[in-house]
């Protein structure tokens, strides 16, 4: 991979460009292509779902609709009085034709006067006794010739007051798509038995063209069936085998679905389908309505070839005109890179090159331009250095000053020991300690022991000048004392806090107290004094300007805190809380780091 890589990187620009053109061309297209199977695909598929659910609930109401109608119908006729009567009437009376035509007529024509419902093909009557006991016809059958029958002895032993069948059930000559309706004819004095049967013959075509109007894809299905998993009807297009209506049936009432049942991820032979199922009200029948996922798939589908076809028109056309563009670009590239060399080699003095409006054109003036300007630049350079090397001299100075005071208080202290001044010597001993702390060797970052001992010189000092009037106090655990920190940047602020602080009170006493600690990686350290304190505004002007508290106060607040964040970021640095009257307390914070931790340059290395 690395050297397929290598041999990339070093091809021509032109190549690189050209191939950088076809990926552009490349990524919008599969970015869409993307987002057409992962977005839109979810969408047509939550729209079908939801399209699915809303039909079969439309469905089920307009079934539900019929359905009423037809049981309505069959409660009229099984709790007519005539009809009560006549099932269980002695059947030697109707011996007489004449009296059994007579009846016929009674009850047919009531009968009859629910044929203006068109889904019902035929009704008829099964008797206990009555006019079949006597004579049969298509209208009135005896109930004793179907007591043997499957259908009856499930009918019968069931607490329902209805029943829908397939007609094969009952007639195996019946159409193929007629749906039976059972009502039981109560007897008159215990509901519970029946001393009849009264059946509607539905249309097929009553069922199926409501199912047909539930088909929303090519390939869908929807049918109903009974408690018995029996096919009560189906919609004309059905590609499914009849045993798909049991296992419907076996996993409705497994899982003890309700009324309502969905899948999204129905299995037919290895195939997902979307399965809807439904019960109908105050029946045995649900309705299944089963959609292939590949029909929800297919909308997508047609618009993605839709889309690669559509690639596969522009890239031809692309192709030549990418290869083109990156060939121009890179000749006015290849005619700036000679001059490049050249002046790689110091030739300078070589004519401009022609430049145009584009991004390339701005680099051909650019270096025109920069081409012009070398020689300046490299004057430009000399004498910045020459400037570098005089501040390195001038800070040389600045150490050999520090250097020659110190040897000069040597030299006093010599001379006052020779003249028995011991004050003379206290003093010029603290000071030469005082000094030496300052120097430091001529390091920049030097640890929290050097930096205490330097505040208290400089504290036994300013006690020698002000008769002992300033107290220091130092809290610091000795854990910490190989903190580092940068050199003579606590002296200002023990500095102003006792000319600022404690000098100002009308006693011109008090007490300065020096604490460390150290919070979530930093080190925190606290100078605390009793003195007058700092008012408010003064406060909030604090780091306003280029000065700190005064002039007076040595390097200044402001030096201090630039020094900090110069040196460990805008993070860092000191936080003021003073009471006037009371005292001020300045708490500074820096990194943990402990000396040693840094590299020859000055940086900190891994491990600070």
């Amino acid at each position: 991979m690395r050297h397929r890589w290598r041999r990339f990187s070093n091809l021509s620009i032109r190549y690189k460009l050209f191939a950088s053109y076809v990926f552009v061309i490349l990524i919008p297209f599969l970015l869409l292509l993307f987002i057409h199977i992962t977005v839109t695909q979810r969408e047509n598929k939550d729209a079908a779902v939801y399209s699915s659910h809303k039909m079969l609930d439309e469905t089920k109401a307009y079934l539900e609709y019929k359905s009423q109608a037809i049981t309505e119908v069959l409660n009229f006729i099984a709790f007519n009085d005539l009809v009560q009567t006549s099932v269980i009437a002695d059947s030697k009376q109707f011996e007489d034709i004449d009296v059994w035509h007579m009846n016929a007529l009674q009850l047919s024509k009531l009968v009859n006067q629910f044929r203006y419902n068109d889904d019902i093909g035929a009704i008829q009557i099964f008797m206990k006794q009555g006019l079949a006991g006597a004579t049969e016809n298509a209208d009135f059958l005896s109930m004793g010739a179907v007591e043997s029958t499957e259908w009856y002895r499930h009918f019968a032993a069931s607490n329902a007051a209805f029943a829908w069948l397939p007609s094969t059930d009952l007639d195996a000559d019946s159409a193929s798509r007629e749906l039976t309706v059972l009502r039981k004819i109560p007897n008159e004095h215990n509901i519970l038995q029946f001393d009849g049967i009264v059946r509607a013959r539905v249309k097929p075509s009553a069922m199926q063209s409501v199912l047909n109007h539930a088909i929303l894809t090519p390939n869908a299905a929807a049918f109903l069936f009974n408690d018995g998993g029996e096919l009560l009807s189906q919609s004309d297009q059905f590609p499914y085998p009849i045993t798909l209506v049991k296992d419907i049936r076996d996993l409705y009432f497994k899982i003890d679905a309700g009324d309502n049942y969905y899948n999204d991820n129905f299995s037919i032979d290895g195939s997902r389908h979307l399965l809807g199922v439904q019960a109908i009200p105050h029946t045995d029948m649900k309705i299944a309505l089963v959609v292939p996922y590949a029909d929800i798939l297919q909308s997508s589908t047609k618009a993605r070839n839709r889309i690669i076809s559509i690639f596969l028109l522009v890239v031809p056309f692309m192709l030549p005109l990418s290869f083109f563009v990156a060939a121009s670009a890179t000749k006015r590239i290849r005619r700036l890179i000679m001059h490049v060399r050249k002046v790689k080699h110091g030739h300078f003095q070589i004519a401009p090159l022609p430049a145009n409006e584009d991004e390339i054109g701005e680099l051909t003036h650019n270096f025109n331009v920069m081409v012009q300007n070398m020689s300046g630049l490299i004057d430009e350079t000399y004498t910045l250095g020459r400037e570098v090397k005089n501040k390195e001299l001038k800070a040389l100075q600045a150490q050999i000053n520090p250097h020659f005071l110190y040897n000069t208080l040597d030299l006093i202290n010599v001379m006052a020991i020779e003249s028995n001044s011991l004050d003379i010597k206290r003093v010029v001993d603290e000071l030469a300690v005082f000094y030496k702390l300052s120097l430091s060797n001529g390091k920049e970052y030097v640890s929290l022991e050097s930096e205490l001992k330097h505040i208290e010189a400089y504290v036994r000092i300013q006690n020698m000048r002000f008769g002992d009037s300033i107290r220091l106090e130092t809290e610091v655990p000795r854990e910490l004392y190989d903190c580092e920190l940068p050199k003579i940047i606590l002296q200002p602020l023990v500095e102003n806090a006792i000319l600022h602080g404690i000098m100002e009170t009308d006693s011109e006493e008090g007490m300065v107290r020096l604490s460390a600690w150290t919070d979530k990686g930093d080190l925190l350290v606290e100078v605390k004094d009793d003195g007058v304190g700092i008012d408010a505004e003064r406060l909030a002007t604090m780091f306003v300007g280029n000065r700190g508290i005064n002039d007076a106060g040595g390097y200044g607040v402001r030096n201090i805190e630039e020094r900090l964040q110069l040196s460990y970021g805008p993070t860092y640095g000191l936080k003021f809380e003073s009471i006037p009257g009371e005292g001020t307390r300045v708490i500074m914070r820096l990194p943990e780091r402990r000396i040693g931790t840094r590299n020859e340059d000055g940086a900190p290395n891994a491990k600070a």
